[in-house]
């Protein structure tokens, strides 16, 4: 027979002897949800439910180009194939980086006032969350268009426009052509930054007509821009008018825009755009920059 103290000391090897062997094991088997065959952070399984390859570290890449890194976009539990997941305007890059406590990357409404964090403006400086690294991105290259309308994606909503609708009204002219309110500035710049030409790039701007300079008073710095069909804009030329010219009509970033004058503004001169400067509250409302066409260059060799 065996005491009571003999007893419980067998029990005691028995159990350490279970604790040695079921240890390493425990050691060697990891759960499938922690599985990382590659190393770098990132769960197989969320891999390869984001399209990302389980056998190569890619915690460093962007594959939507958002500015945070795939090992960020799982850290932060977000779509690394969506470069705004939550659709409020704000790319997860910006909304991670900026650290503001009134816009988080997984919720569009994040202090529940009814506004996207996109178009909040959270550091009061007059410009939107969503417009701030506007300038400093590299053409803007995280802003996508859905639906190639040349409205960025995170700025239809503001124009009341379908984001996978590329005519929203269906009058059969582009969302970027069309102009909300008839000011003169079309949809797909009335929200650029002049340090932005990226858009110019892609074409956006190449068969732009606004009209023809009607008269300008230099006096005054009025500017009367005739269109056809349409009624005359009005507009207030300042000294901090940029004005340009176009000269072979294939659009801005070729490299032969000229910087003009006021000795520019002639009647009959045609008009390709014009940005307004959001900054200046006037009656007519002043001009940032007006870019004309060369005789003979314009759509068409108008």
């Amino acid at each position: 027979m065996f005491s009571t103290t003999d007893r419980r000391r067998l029990l005691a090897a028995a159990a350490g002897f279970a604790l040695g062997v079921a240890g390493p094991l425990a050691l060697v088997v990891p759960s499938a949800s922690a599985a990382d065959r590659d190393h770098d952070g990132m769960a197989d399984r969320w891999e390869r439910r984001h399209g990302l390859d389980p056998r190569v570290d890619d915690a460093r890449r962007d594959l939507d180009r958002d500015g945070l890194r795939n090992i960020g976009e799982f850290r932060s539990s977000v779509d690394p194939a969506d470069e705004d997941s939550d659709g409020d305007g704000h790319d997860d890059g910006d909304e991670v980086h900026d650290g503001r406590r009134g816009s988080d990357v997984d919720d569009s409404d994040t202090d529940g006032d009814g506004i996207p964090d996109g178009d909040e403006d959270l550091d009061h400086d007059g410009i939107d969350e969503e417009d701030e690294d506007d300038s400093d991105e590299g053409c803007r290259g995280d802003d996508d268009d859905s639906d190639d309308d040349h409205v960025d994606d995170e700025d239809e909503n503001e124009l009341g426009l379908d984001e996978d609708d590329s005519d929203s009204d269906d009058d059969g002219v582009d969302d970027g052509d069309d102009d909300s309110d008839d000011d003169g500035e079309s949809d797909e710049d009335a929200d650029d930054s002049l340090d932005d030409r990226c858009g110019r790039d892609d074409g956006e701007d190449a068969d732009d007509l606004l009209g023809t300079i009607d008269s300008y008073d230099d006096a005054t710095g009025t500017l009367v821009v005739a269109r056809d069909g349409l009624a005359d804009l009005t507009y207030l030329v300042t000294d901090d008018t940029e004005i340009e010219i176009e000269v072979d009509g294939s659009g801005s970033g070729s490299g032969e825009d000229l910087e003009g004058t006021v000795a520019d503004l002639i009647a009959g001169t045609l008009v390709k755009e014009v940005d307004l400067d959001d900054h200046v509250a006037s009656t007519p409302p002043t001009l940032e920059e007006i870019e004309l066409y060369e005789a003979g260059s314009g759509p068409d060799g108008a």
